[in-house]
């Protein structure tokens, strides 16, 4: 029963798809909806969704009802989350604690 209610959620439904127009120059796929900016960010949806609602995650939009993601945004998101480590080049070695 669940698969049933997934596969009724599915965007964009196949209404939808009757009534739209392909572009065959449409470019890049811009927006993504938030199973797939998961996916892309190596998240779980549920953690995007927490992020929505708590702040701090990536920029995203609202088209109705529907949220999406912008590909840039993501990236953008992910390289504000990049950290490096507290140990310079310069910071002393440890030394080994094997005595031989």
């Amino acid at each position: 029963m669940r698969e049933e209610a997934k596969a009724q959620r599915r965007w964009p439904t196949p209404e939808i798809l009757r009534r739209s127009q392909f572009v065959d120059d449409a470019g890049p796929i811009r927006f993504v909806d938030t199973e797939a900016a998961a996916r892309y960010l190596a998240l779980s949806a549920h953690t995007l969704e927490c992020y929505r609602s708590l702040g701090g995650g990536p920029a995203y939009h609202k088209f109705g009802k529907w949220v999406r993601y912008s590909v840039e945004d993501l990236d953008t998101w992910a390289a504000s989350c990049r950290r490096s480590t507290a140990a310079s080049p310069d910071a002393p070695s440890v030394l080994s604690v094997d005595r031989t």
